[in-house]
């Protein structure tokens, strides 16, 4: 079940994507998303910092703290978390500088194609996945008890 976090200053903004989200296909995000919203940037960090989402949508202007900052102070506690900025006033070349040294983020102009944004959450939320069950899997392979629990499940088949 995915953690997405949504940054926007527009209330209506956030109440769109949230509903978007909410009308995805579970199997899309492997379960039920769960999602919070915020208004405001250093209250989402606030919440960042004691707990770990699998997406971060965010907007790239908004009062007080844009949106390539808030990642930058984000990627301090969750470099790894799938990441997606919207933007309705960036120029191309400006996106593109201001994403440099803040892993990997994709950009969608608002207002948004629904199909697209849809596609993107899809994919982000499956690259996330992926890179948990990779991590898992390593963790697995590493573990001291791997042998113990194959050892186990032969010996169960082997009755």
């Amino acid at each position: 079940m995915p953690r997405i976090l949504l940054v926007d200053d527009d209330i209506n903004v956030l109440r769109a994507l949230g509903r978007l989200i909410h009308f995805l296909p579970r199997e899309v995000l492997g379960g039920e998303a769960e999602v919070e919203c915020y208004a405001q940037p250093e209250a989402a960090l606030a919440r960042a910092a004691v707990c770990e989402f699998d997406l971060i949508v965010v907007d790239y202007l908004m009062p007080g703290m844009h949106g390539v900052a808030f990642m930058r102070r984000l990627n301090l506690m969750h470099s790894h978390a799938a990441r997606l900025l919207l933007t309705a006033h960036a120029r191309a070349l400006e996106k593109i500088e201001a994403v440099k040294g803040i892993g990997p983020v994709e950009m969608m102009q608002k207002p948004w194609d629904e199909a697209a944004l849809k596609s993107a959450i899809s994919r982000l939320v499956t690259w996330r996945r992926d890179q948990l069950a990779a991590r898992h899997g390593a963790a697995a392979v590493a573990s001291p008890h791997n042998g113990l629990q194959a050892l186990a499940a032969a010996l169960t088949t082997a009755q």
